[in-house]
């Protein structure tokens, strides 16, 4: 082509822009890091919105519910603890069936992935307005905030008797940008002796758990004994305990903690315990003196406070509990759906784990349930048994009465669980 003054003008090649290409510079770079600070959080909501959504998380009434909510959002902070920098792992869809079913649907869990930071952004995966606020996103990984829900969430989980993951160790340097020292000589590695003393201890801590289970598993078959009578007339449960308990039980176990203290006692005075003390030998120390109790008591207390109380084996199963109690209920129970659970917090007796795992063991105290609130008018016990127990008590509270609360079995501990 020629100019305005008839001489030729070169032709112009076109640039990545006008190519609709992005410009070099802008190719050879990586996706962008998502952004985390170690400062404390900016326009986040306030942190005792985590403590009242756990709180709110560890109420709800189904177990496994809440079982399922609490591993969702460890699974859900941990994740981003351990890789703050991944994009992925700070994103969730709320259209996920599984998130929604773990954890979307309770406003508890929503609520605590708020003050966590997550907010509500538009999918850019989806086109219409479906993708608008469709994910729960993170914009800025804030440490210090998800190592404070973790924490909070771990207490709120352990007054419930789940167990919380550690804190994920994470390979986020905010120093270090594209490069990560290796150098292994600089590790320090524990000597040999110290490795074979925590293999021992390791051992030691296997076998007095095996010892255990199998004491208990040993049991001898035992009578029943039922028995009924009115909450407000029966023994205290310990009573009856210490008088079912064998006598070489009692002084064996009697034995043990002497024992166990007596070794303490040396150790104060040799100067052993002046230094860091292992797990598993803390955990061994525990476990000597620990009582293993092979026989259970379990006290059924019924809508009407009448109470059945049966002896069982520690290593019963729910299922075979269950199955030796119901020819002791009313036929108009037997014919309902009916169970037996601990509260607070609500908790069934699980048909597959024993009375000893469960920690029911030496005795507990249980409730008489009904599926869906059908509950049928007493008496709850079968004849013979519901002929023991006599016109019910009148509940007064004469001058004579104990004042304030009596240490009962839970009070010291049973029925909390125990595990070998």
């Amino acid at each position: 082509r020629r100019g305005p003054a008839g001489r030729c003008r070169p032709r112009r090649c076109r640039g990545p822009a006008e190519r609709g290409e992005p410009p070099a510079w802008r190719r050879a770079l990586p996706a962008p890091m998502a952004e985390v600070s170690l400062d404390p959080p900016i326009g986040l909501p306030d942190a005792a919105m985590l403590m009242t959504a756990a709180q709110r998380l560890v109420a709800i009434p189904e177990a496994t519910e809440r079982q399922e909510a609490i591993a969702t959002l460890f699974k859900l902070v941990d994740g981003v603890l351990g890789a703050p920098e991944e994009p992925k792992k700070r994103r969730v869809k709320k259209a996920n069936e599984t998130f929604h079913r773990k954890v979307g649907r309770f406003a508890a869990g929503v609520d605590f992935l708020r003050a966590c930071g997550f907010v509500e952004s538009d999918d850019p995966d989806v086109e219409g307005d479906a993708a608008r606020g469709a994910l729960l996103s993170m914009p800025v990984a804030y440490m210090m905030r998800l190592t404070d829900a973790h924490h909070t969430l771990a207490r709120a989980a352990h007054e419930v008797g789940i167990d919380a993951p550690p804190v994920p160790g994470s390979s986020f340097n905010p120093y270090q940008s594209n490069m990560q020292a290796a150098d292994t000589t600089r590790t320090a590695k524990a000597p040999e002796s110290w490795k074979g003393e925590a293999e021992r201890l390791r051992e030691e801590v296997k076998k007095r758990q095996r010892e255990m289970r199998e004491k208990v598993d040993a049991a001898p078959p035992i009578d029943m004994r039922p028995s009924a009578f009115w909450q407000a007339a029966g023994r205290r449960l310990e009573e009856v305990i210490r008088d079912s308990a064998p006598l070489d039980e009692e002084r064996a176990a009697d034995n043990a903690i002497l024992q166990s203290q007596v070794a303490l006692a040396k150790a104060a005075i040799n100067g052993a315990n002046s230094k860091f003390e292992s797990a598993d030998k803390r955990r061994l120390a525990e476990l000597s003196h620990k009582r293993v109790h092979e026989f259970c008591v379990l006290r059924v207390v019924c809508p009407d406070k009448s109470v059945l109380q049966a002896h069982f084996r520690a290593c019963e199963r729910g299922e075979q509990v269950l199955a030796l109690l119901a020819p002791l209920l009313a036929p108009e129970v037997q014919k309902l759906g009916w169970y037996i659970y601990q509260s607070p917090p609500l908790k069934r007796l699980n048909p597959k784990e024993t009375l000893a795992a469960a920690g029911l063991a030496p005795g507990a105290n249980m409730y008489l349930g009904f599926e869906g609130g059908a509950r049928p008018p007493p008496p709850y016990l079968e004849s013979s048994l519901a002929s023991q127990l006599g016109p019910p008590p009148e509940v007064s509270r004469g001058v004579n009465a104990a004042a304030g609360p009596t240490l009962s079995g839970e009070a010291m501990g049973w029925g909390v669980g125990q595990k070998f």
